[in-house]
This record gives C-alpha cells, structure tokens and sequence, in this order.
C-alpha cells in the first residue's frame, strides 16, 4: 500500500509512505506458547536453506525479524488480532511445520509458501492434517463477534423508523424498553457502526472462506453452494450454520 501524506501547514510538501500488507497481516507475534484448539498442520520439507524458510515467513507475519536466527531451528507463535486463534511455525533448514486452530490460515500459508517455493525453482513434499472438530471450533470463536455486530446492525436500522414514529405520536411511552434504549443511545449506536462499517461483511468472508477450505482439503469445489451459505447467514443461528457446515458438498 502507498499513502501520500501532505500537511495542512506551509510550505507544502508531501510524504510518501509504502506499507507492505502481508498475507497474514491481521496477527500479532505473541512470546508465550498458550494451550490451543483442536489443531490443523502443514508440513513442508524440501531443499531449502534456513534464510530461505525464514525470508517466506517474514513475508508471509508482520513484525517478524527479517535477520536469519543463528541456531539451526527457530519457533514463533502468532495470534489473530481479531478472533484470537493461535498459529505456531517451527522450521528449520529442509523443513517446517505450522500448526493453527483455524484452517483457512493453513490454506494461506500452503498457497502463499508454495508461491515463494515456485519463484526459487523449489520443489516442496507437503503434508496436511485436518482436524475436522477445529472447523467447529472456529465457528464458535467467531460466533460472538457476528452476533453482536448483527445486532448492532439490526439496531441502526430500526433508529429512523422509530424516530419517525416518536416524531408521529409525540411520546415513546408506548415503545418497550429495548426500543426506547435505540432512541436513546441512537448517536452512540451510529458513532459505533461508523468505526467498524466492513466488519460484518469480514466476517461473513471469514465464514465463507472456512467453508471453501474445508472442503478444498478435501479435493471438493463448493463455490456453487456459497449462495446457500449466505442465506443461511442472512437468518444466522449457530447450530443451523454448524449443520450446513457438516453437509456433504
């Protein structure tokens, strides 16, 4: 990403500013090594040097050194900003295993590493081990964040509605105690969703894209069902999306 950045002051200038957007940009490096979920795992072994898995990794987290550890073997655990689910690298010269509660972040790294293989004329063995429970695991981890945002947005849009209705019959003493809290916290509700207006769609393609990679491990292309996944997100419960889930494509 490149941002120009010019100040309000004089003289004016501008500033140039390039931020590279990683792969798996939404984590954070975290220096102990918490008890995880039901875990998913990537193995790749090949002729590749120790800078070379290294330099993929960096490429791959922010905020990871970009200077090669001296031993012979490293380990780095990262946690997601948003829904807390951990990932744990472990690599050394010929090979490397990552280990992840959530399954889409083992599709990344399998794709964005085979890229950087591919680029250097490597050849990779690769390996992966499916945790089918770690699939409903996530989903319970993101359940919390999408109930709440679905109702922050069921909540916004009834705040014009019952304004005109107040504004049509004068007084909200007829209005039950959760709709007359929308009116009264109306400008806090609004600020709120402004902050975060893509959030709910994040979620909806970090369903959406647990949903592909489940059944892409498998050899199976889902892609005309995501119109089905989406409908049952429009009407979301929980354990409905669990079942859709656990349908065979």
């Amino acid at each position: 990403m490149q941002v120009y950045v010019t100040p309000r002051i004089h003289p004016k200038c501008c500033y140039v500013r390039q931020y590279q957007i990683k792969p798996l940009s939404l984590h954070q490096r975290t220096r102990n090594e918490e008890e995880m979920g039901p875990l998913n795992s990537l193995t790749l072994k090949g002729p590749f040097s120790m800078a070379e898995i290294h330099s993929w990794i960096v490429f791959c987290f922010p905020d990871h050194s970009e200077r090669c550890p001296l031993g012979n073997s490293a380990r780095v655990t990262y946690t997601s900003t948003l829904l807390k689910t951990k990932v744990h690298c472990e690599y050394r010269k010929g090979e490397a295993i990552f280990k992840s509660e959530n399954l889409s972040t083992i599709s990344i790294l399998k794709d964005v590493l085979t890229k950087q293989a591919t680029k250097r004329k490597i050849k990779l063995d690769i390996s992966c081990d499916v945790n089918d429970y770690s699939i409903e695991h996530t989903l319970k981890l993101i359940h919390p964040l999408l109930e709440n945002q679905l109702l922050l947005a069921r909540k916004v849009e009834l705040i014009e509605p019952l304004k005109e209705l107040k504004l049509h019959e004068g007084n909200t003493h007829f209005l039950t105690p959760e709709y007359e809290e929308i009116i009264t916290k109306s400008a806090e509700l609004l600020e709120e969703y402004k902050k975060q207006p893509s959030r709910l769609e994040r979620l909806f393609g970090m369903i959406t894209d647990l949903y592909i990679d489940k059944f892409k491990f498998k050899g199976l292309n889902v892609k005309s069902r995501i119109a089905a996944l989406l409908e049952a997100l429009d009407d979301y419960d929980l354990q409905t999306l669990i079942d859709f889930f656990n349908q065979t494509a």
